[in-house]
């Protein structure tokens, strides 16, 4: 019958072992990557003060953010 390895007293056969380490590793990745549910309603998320402050409109200014950004880093 072949090589066995022996855990918890039982004899596992290796494709065994191989099955149930990929079950485990895509079925944890399916789990971590699920997350929390959405929020019914996105605009009562929190959103960046930057993004929002002077603004009127829903609009994003990303050039305006980056460049903040990078001045802040660059000091």
């Amino acid at each position: 019958m072949g090589a066995a390895y022996k855990i918890f007293g039982k004899n596992v056969q290796p494709h065994v072992l191989a099955i149930t380490t990929l079950a485990t590793v895509i079925g944890g990745t399916a789990f971590a990557l699920s997350g929390p549910k959405k929020a019914e309603n996105p605009v009562a998320t929190a959103t960046p003060a930057a993004a929002t402050a002077g603004s009127n409109s829903d609009d994003i200014d990303v050039e305006k953010l980056l460049g903040d950004f990078l001045k802040e880093e660059s000091k």
